[in-house]
């Protein structure tokens, strides 16, 4: 299945030196995040139905061939972000990568692979489990951790996933999170969540759209995240602005590039395996009478 995995905004969690004072999500700010989600709902389920470019990467001429020759693409989604909200900034970045040789149905098989996250995707995700899968969804546990001016801030979320396979070559999904606590403490003694919607308020809500496409001798791996956070103090936008602008950019950036190299490892994997494999049926084909000449001269 495709999953968006930890192309959540962890960048919000290094906010956590000047936003260490609680704050409670208000429902004017759930307002505005369900109304900006439903947008991006749409414009995807556009792509999907072909009323606009499937791939980000293909509205300008010259990006998919700076993919493909190995370049990882991240920037703000509609030109801009963060985008501001009543007592609230919403994040948005999209970002591509090309993994070369790849196949659709290896790409979902490592994204799907969320006990593995931890592996993939580390430092960031230090924690990842399914929590439950249908036909229609699938549960995801994450935890994420980050540190940042000796402060260690984390994050837990339960994630809906929701994919749509469109044909052999085409697959997207929406990741939603359902539930999302700040941890206190992280890795102390007195380590402890706090409840929903109450604390520093680096991550209030995410959601991320990820479009795969299998074509010019590889896969496309194309991630749009977007997380709701608290507004920043004014006393503190000077500092906090530019680290809000870039370390979405960085974050998305490894994110990908961690993908990338995960699915090649496991095409290295699955390539050794096969080798093995081959090797150790004809060392049996040849043990066996008639598997090779000298044998089958013995046979009565």
């Amino acid at each position: 299945m495709v999953k968006s995995g930890p192309e959540l905004p962890v960048f919000l969690l290094l906010l956590a030196p000047v936003l260490s004072n609680a704050a409670d999500l208000k429902p004017v700010t759930v307002q505005a995040w369900d109304t900006y989600i439903h947008a991006a709902r749409m414009r995807a389920e556009d792509r999907a139905r072909g009323q606009d470019s499937f791939l980000w990467v293909d509205e300008e001429a010259g990006l998919s061939q700076r993919v493909r020759a190995g370049e990882v693409l991240v920037a703000p989604a509609k030109g801009r972000s963060p985008h501001a909200a009543p007592s609230g900034l919403i994040h948005d970045w999209m970002g591509t990568v090309f993994v070369r040789n790849a196949t659709l149905d290896t790409v979902m098989d490592v994204l799907n692979d969320y006990d593995r996250y931890k592996d993939f995707y580390s430092p960031l995700v230090v924690k990842s489990k399914l929590l439950e899968k249908t036909p229609e969804r699938e549960r995801v546990n994450l935890i994420m951790m980050q540190k940042a001016y000796s402060v260690t801030s984390a994050v837990e979320t339960d994630d809906e996933v929701q994919v749509v396979r469109l044909d052999a070559d085409r697959a997207y999904s929406f990741s939603n999170s359902v539930r999302v606590r700040e941890i206190a403490d992280y890795g102390k003694p007195g380590e402890h969540a706090l409840p929903e919607d109450r604390g520093p308020g680096y991550v209030w809500r995410t959601f991320t759209v990820t479009r795969l496409e299998q074509r010019d001798g590889g896969v496309y791996a194309e991630i749009e995240m977007i997380a709701l956070s608290r507004s920043i103090p004014f006393a503190f936008r000077f500092l906090v602005q530019p680290l809000a602008e870039r370390l979405p950019q960085r974050i998305l950036t490894a994110t990908l590039e961690d993908t990338r190299e995960a699915v090649r490892r496991e095409m290295i994997a699955t390539s050794l395996k096969t080798q093995n494999g081959g090797q150790l049926s004809r060392s049996i084909n040849r043990m066996r009478p008639g598997g090779c000449p000298s044998c089958a001269s013995s046979t009565p």
